[in-house]
This record gives C-alpha cells, sequence and structure tokens, in this order.
C-alpha cells in the first residue's frame, strides 16, 4: 500500500508541472487515494463556469425556439402542398402530421423542424398562409447557463475517468481495483445520462419548431339517405308496436305467480259471497 501511495504521489507531482487548464480535475499534493475514494461522484471539484472555460471556444448565446400559428383555410389541399412545396428552401421536415375529417370540416396538425438561423423567415412565411389567420405565437428560451453547463461537467467527468484509469494502471490490490472499478462505472455511467441531455439540448437548440394547425370547413350536405319515406315510416310504426306489444306480453309472464294469487283470491271472495245470499 505504502508503494501505491509513492507511485500516486509522484503521478499527482508530474501533473502539477502540466499546463493550465490541461488537467482542470487534479488534487491536492496531499490527497491520499483512499480520500479520493471516499469522494462521491456527485461531490467531486465541481465544474468551471462558462466563463472559465479555457481553449478557442466561443460562449455564443444558446436559445430554444418555439412557434405556433392557426389558421383557416379555404383550399386546404392547396395550403397543404404550398407548406410542403416550402420546406426543402428552409431545409425543414415534418416531425410529426396528423388529418382529421368530420361532416363540418377537415383540418391538419402539423410539427416543422426548421434549422434556428431560418426560422424567423418560415414563420413569417407560414403566416401569409391561409384564409385568416386565427392565432399565432413564437417565444424564445435562452438555455446558454445549462448547455455549457453540461458540456463542462461532461468533459470533467470524462477527466475524471482518465484520471481513476491512471490510478488503476498502479493498483495491485484486488479492493483497491474492485473500488477504483467501481468508481468508473459510477462516472461512466453520469458521462452517459450527461452526453444524452447534452445531444437532445443541442438538437432543441440547433433545430427550432413549428406548430401549425389549419382546417377548411365543408359545406352542408343533405344525405336523403338518412330520411325514410312515408311507406317507411308505416312499417316502422308497425314494427314498434308489434315489439311493445311483445314487450307487455313478456312483462305479464314475468309476473305470473301475482296473477294466478289475483285469480284464487277472486275465486275465494266470489264463493263467500255466494254463500251468504
Amino acid at each position: 500500500m505504502k508503494q501505491l501511495f509513492l507511485i500516486i504521489a509522484i503521478l499527482l507531482l508530474q501533473g502539477c508541472n502540466k499546463p493550465e487548464g490541461e488537467n482542470i480535475m487534479e488534487v491536492a499534493d496531499e490527497e491520499t487515494f483512499e480520500e479520493l475514494l471516499s469522494i462521491p461522484i456527485t461531490e467531486q471539484p465541481p465544474p468551471q463556469p462558462p466563463s472559465l472555460i479555457s481553449g478557442t471556444e466561443q460562449l455564443s448565446k444558446k436559445t430554444i425556439k418555439t412557434g405556433g400559428i392557426n389558421f383557416q383555410s379555404q383550399d386546404i389541399v392547396e395550403d397543404y402542398q404550398t407548406i410542403r412545396k416550402l420546406l426543402p428552401r428552409y431545409d425543414a421536415y415534418i416531425e410529426h402530421e396528423n388529418q382529421s375529417k368530420t361532416k363540418e370540416k377537415i383540418s391538419y396538425q402539423l410539427t416543422i423542424r426548421v434549422p434556428s438561423t431560418v426560422y424567423d423567415s418560415l414563420f413569417v412565411t407560414f403566416s401569409t398562409i391561409g384564409h385568416r389567420l386565427e392565432n399565432k405565437y413564437s417565444s424564445i428560451e435562452d438555455v446558454t447557463e445549462n448547455y455549457y453547463d453540461l458540456n463542462t461537467r461532461i468533459k470533467n467527468n470524462k477527466l475524471l475517468e482518465k484520471r481513476y484509469l491512471k490510478i488503476l494502471e498502479s493498483a495491485t490490490e484486488i479492493k483497491d481495483i474492485l473500488e477504483i472499478e467501481n468508481k468508473l462505472n459510477e462516472v461512466r455511467t453520469d458521462v452517459e445520462n450527461l452526453q444524452g441531455q447534452f445531444n437532445y439540448l443541442s438538437k432543441q437548440v440547433s433545430l427550432s419548431t413549428i406548430s401549425l394547425s389549419f382546417y377548411e370547413e365543408l359545406p352542408y350536405v343533405y344525405d336523403a339517405s338518412q330520411r325514410g319515406g312515408f311507406l317507411e315510416k308505416v312499417f316502422s310504426a308497425l314494427n314498434n308496436g308489434w315489439q311493445g306489444f311483445l314487450n307487455f306480453i313478456i312483462g305479464l309472464i314475468t309476473f305470473w305467480p301475482f296473477l294466478i294469487l289475483l285469480i284464487v283470491l277472486g275465486y275465494f271472495v266470489r264463493k263467500l259471497r255466494s254463500q251468504k245470499n
């Protein structure tokens, strides 16, 4: 174990000679191997804020743009084709599409993804389509801090992973090896989770979302099949009457015990009256 401490101390001293910013996750020389492993992953040296990120990376503002437009159409097929023809010009595409139709109207709901650099132009163009604009909205969410925070945390965790791998190369005892591998698994899991969040956020930043909802009112059409003629109504009334009569008979049969009781009671009442007379 003493040899392991000596190797770690040498590695840490070598790290101190590296240029500033090359190893932002180095710890103090006096930090021991046990102290390093005892620190939970979530309590490792915190990521640097965006203002301290080194290198040539520019801290550009990161935003998520979303908007929606609702309008009435006079020719929904033509408007739909117009929208489809516009998309290639802006390098946009339909992510979700839904069409519905009733007796009163036919409608479309489209979710458009478009590069954020041309979002405003396409949004204005969509606003001019259709017969009557009913509603439109647009919003911008600033995610700059979250974007660079995720990016920095990923870098720091990857540096921490390299750090554990270097220590693992020098470990000799099974206990130390297992403990380091456990820390490595935690770090790699965190990197995967953070990378997934960063990839999703990056897509939201690079591709804006426009929700389109438009409809066309359909003219009223008289449906003669829903209305029968005089004879059909007569036969329908006869059938309903017959069905009612059958239901009445079934009802009487259901109460047959009470009918028998009434007949018996009537018989005895008539017999008593005849005896009095």
